[in-house]
């Protein structure tokens, strides 16, 4: 398990058996809003090291498909796929996968990715502004009606731009912060829910 600096959600995900601290953000948010669902097929974009993978399989029931650049045991409840959401050949990878899974759409798309922090924070920001673009334009064609995407990014002048061009292809969406976030933390969570 990752943890970084130790804090109680460190030990609480030792103690719980998760793979990360990260897991209680997944769990606040599913309190909150009720992402994921019973039996929802679940795409979890840049899980490592899988903590949100193990929570969507205990909630959904389901395999979930992890991907990450990083290696992610498998276990059960937890398919991984390594590829670059950036890269061309990422599609092909992820459309064969979701074939071999029987899965031809998803109910929820997941992703608390992040590249790599350089400490300034503009360029931190616009990197997570694209990654989230990029997240959403896979995750739409993917998306059953009525499906749900959670994506994570450092808040700042291009979330609302980011909040208003991808809202209106759902009932309902929302920028929301968590408690397990480190204090400091730009960090804010969107939730976008009921796909049209």
């Amino acid at each position: 398990m990752t943890g970084g600096r130790k804090d109680r959600f460190y030990y609480l995900a030792k103690a719980r058996n998760y793979r990360s601290r990260a897991a209680f953000k997944l769990l606040e948010l599913q309190d909150k809003f009720s992402v994921i669902s019973p039996g929802n097929r679940v795409l979890d974009i840049g899980g490592s090291p899988g903590g949100w993978s193990q929570v969507a399989h205990e909630i959904s029931g389901e395999t979930v498909l992890c991907i990450d650049l990083n290696r992610v045991e498998e276990d059960e409840g937890i398919r991984y796929l390594k590829g670059d959401i950036m890269s061309p050949a990422f599609q092909d990878k992820l459309s064969m996968a979701m074939r071999e899974m029987g899965v031809e759409k998803f109910e929820c798309i997941i992703s608390d990715a992040m590249s790599h922090t350089s400490g300034n924070w503009s360029r931190d920001h616009a990197s997570s502004y694209l990654i989230c673009e990029k997240v959403m334009e896979i995750s739409l064609p993917l998306l059953a009606p009525g499906g749900n995407v959670v994506v994570k990014q450092f808040g700042g002048d291009l979330t609302p731009k980011f909040l208003s061009h991808w809202s209106g292809k759902f009932r309902f969406s929302r920028v929301t912060s968590v408690g397990a976030t480190r204090r400091g933390s730009s960090e804010v969570y969107v939730i976008f829910k009921g796909f049209f």
